[in-house]
């Protein structure tokens, strides 16, 4: 073996290896309580800024990976009269459409 390939194969396992642990990472964040309010947190302050009014997103579980269950939704307008508010929300996806950006949902339950 020359050197030139140790080198390249040592890459490729370390690249590898760092790719294993990015996801690990995400996923146990995502499971965790913390990671589910972060996760919160980003999607309302996304709607909130392309909406003109406020947006309610109730707890949220599930793997996050092929779905997610949301607690309650609730949209309000620019005066604070209610818009649309419901209970618990359902989606399910396929993860190849998230990496495509694109959202697919496979079922939704309202």
């Amino acid at each position: 073996m020359t050197r030139r390939n140790l080198i390249a194969l040592v890459s490729l396992c370390v690249l590898v290896a760092l790719g294993a642990i990015a996801v690990g990472v995400a996923l146990f964040a995502t499971q965790s309580e913390f990671g589910q309010t972060a996760v919160r947190d980003a999607i309302q302050a996304r709607v909130k800024a392309s909406i003109n009014g406020k947006v309610y997103v109730g707890r949220i579980s599930g793997s996050f990976l092929t779905g997610v269950t949301i607690d309650s939704l609730e949209l309000r307008d620019d005066e604070d009269s209610l818009v649309v508010a419901t209970g618990r929300v359902t989606l399910h996806y396929d993860p190849r459409d998230l990496v495509d950006r694109r959202l697919y949902f496979s079922s939704v339950d309202l």
